[in-house]
């Protein structure tokens, strides 16, 4: 019976089939593995590497081979959903986190020869940093500086973007490296550039206390032609974006100061989105550094209708602070509302709460941010079936998880947050259906 050793995890399992896939047995064992499309093969969240054991892996799929070939893998990275054991094997999972998946789709650009891609180029610089670094130790600012690169760089990387690269105070973000849709490429940049504004208002409470300063910062984005590869000495190349509308970007952000802004957006920007989506609180033409044209800028505040998924894609990260007790609340709810779904669990709970809350924290963040998300939802509902689960059990899901998010945020639970669960959960729940009744339908 071939064994599957996870080193990180410091687990070894054993399989009883050999038709089964490696992301398969992790399912089966309730180990958590990113697999963004579920498994489908279209994504490349649920790769692993392989330490020991390769000759008893099945040889690569087509589709997996084209993957390895187009990203340039070595041989030891396999997709687990699409790679089976007959013998024992370690391996460790490589992705175990939203910003991991991020920053691989930088492999979809031909690194050493370059690849011109149409991007948005999120620019931020912190204000008077200078004075901030006059005024404390070497030690505080070099402190400051990655609390303010760690608070920025999440809401780039959640949103579908990769850090490109930081310069002194300044960071600047990609969107759109494996994606050819220009607006989805400006709203995930435009998320972003929101997130980071209620990501700088959050860290400045904790600087406030800790060191009595306030950050302040600017943001340009620009939607353009660019340049992608990796650059510099061949012992220390790193991914560098160039062109003309990369200057522009930069130029961008240098505005905001000057109009008194903290995000400013190119006209080409704008129009890659759906009329009127973005609050203008201003418009303005200006001559950029190097520019011999006037552009047009818009200043921001926000989307003029924000995504009913918004709130729930804020408070996830409190509703899960406490894993172990979100899955015993949620199950305890669940079981009071429908007793005979109790019998589903012959194992218990425990494993399966871990596996649930590390699934509602990918796919809540995910939704309309990363595209294979839908796809994986309807993998899932499939795989529902055969675990038991029926139709009518979905009801008694979201009844028992709107129970879970009052039990657990209490006072903090607006009207306007509940109203975000409740169609962030009918769109979850609705693309699962849809592909549970897709797999039940007479073939």
């Amino acid at each position: 019976m071939p064994s599957v050793r996870y080193r990180c995890a410091g687990i070894t399992v054993e399989t009883d089939s050999l038709d089964v896939t490696l992301l398969d047995v992790s399912i089966a064992h309730k180990i958590t593995h990113w697999h963004e499309c579920g498994g489908n093969g279209r994504c490349t969240t649920c790769r692993v590497r392989v330490l020991d054991g390769a000759s008893h892996l099945s040889p690569p799929t087509r589709r997996e081979a084209e993957l390895a070939q187009a990203r340039g893998w070595d041989p030891t990275i396999r997709l687990a959903c699409q790679t089976s054991a007959s013998g024992d094997v370690t391996l460790e999972r490589i992705v175990l986190s939203e910003a991991t998946a991020s920053q691989l789709q930088a492999e979809t650009v031909g690194r050493e020869a370059g690849a011109e891609r149409q991007l948005a180029i999120l620019f931020c610089d912190m204000r008077d940093f200078t004075a901030l670094a006059d005024s404390n130790s070497a030690f505080d600012v070099v402190h400051i500086l990655n609390r303010f690169f760690e608070a920025l760089g999440d809401p780039i990387l959640i949103n579908g973007g990769i850090i490109s690269h930081y310069v002194g105070d300044q960071i600047c973000g990609l969107f759109g490296l494996d994606d050819a849709d220009p607006a989805r490429i400006c709203s995930g940049a435009m998320r972003a550039a929101f997130g980071m504004v209620e990501a700088i208002y959050r860290l400045n409470e904790e600087l406030a206390s800790s060191f009595g300063i306030r950050i302040r910062m600017g943001i340009g984005v620009h939607f353009g032609n660019a340049i992608v590869g990796d650059v510099g000495h061949p012992t220390l190349r790193r991914l560098t974006v160039i062109g003309d509308d990369v200057n522009t970007a930069s130029r961008i952000e240098s505005m905001t100061k000057e109009l008194g802004t903290t995000i400013l957006v190119s006209r080409a920007v704008a129009d890659r989105l759906a009329d009127g989506s973005l609050s203008v609180t201003s418009t303005k033409m200006a001559r950029l550094r190097g520019k011999r044209n006037d552009v047009e800028l818009l200043a921001v505040d926000g989307f003029a209708d924000p995504s009913p998924f918004a709130l729930a894609q804020r408070s996830v990260g409190l509703l899960l602070d406490d894993p172990s007790a979100f899955a015993a609340q949620f199950y305890a709810n669940m079981f009071a509302i429908q007793p005979e779904l109790e019998g589903l669990f012959v194992n218990g709970t425990g494993a399966q709460g871990a596996m649930l809350s590390h699934m509602l924290r990918t796919v809540v963040s995910g939704l309309e941010r990363r595209k294979h998300v839908p796809a994986g939802l309807q993998t899932m509902g499939r795989k529902h079936i055969g675990y038991g689960v029926e139709l009518d059990h979905y009801d008694s899901f979201r009844g028992a998880m709107l129970k879970t998010i009052d039990d657990i945020m209490g006072a903090g639970l607006t009207r306007e947050i509940e109203e975000s669960w409740s169609e962030t959960l009918d769109v979850i729940l609705g693309l699962m259906k849809k592909g549970a009744s897709a797999e039940s339908r007479p073939k």
